[in-house]
């Protein structure tokens, strides 16, 4: 069987491999959902490679005085670590 002709069983189809494509994926694939992502290149070669990375640490918020979301920014960077 020629290799562009396969048929592929999948839930979903995510394009892109950057970060929000993988993050989805990722988050998919957590759930049990039989996914197949698709990239054209290797993964965060495009807008995710050129990002500042950096994280948001929720500082802003304490400045704000909004301490319910410093809360959970912090709890969020615990899932990224």
């Amino acid at each position: 069987m020629n290799e562009s002709s396969k048929t592929i069983q999948t839930d979903l189809l995510v394009v892109g491999g950057g970060i929000v494509g993988a993050g989805i994926a990722r988050d998919a694939a957590m759930r049990g959902i039989k996914i197949l992502l698709a990239e054209q290149h290797d993964f965060s070669s495009g807008t995710s490679s050129r990002s500042s990375r950096l994280l948001h640490g929720g500082i802003r918020y304490l400045a704000q005085g909004n301490l319910p979301l410093v809360f959970e920014a912090s709890r969020e960077k615990g899932v990224i670590y």
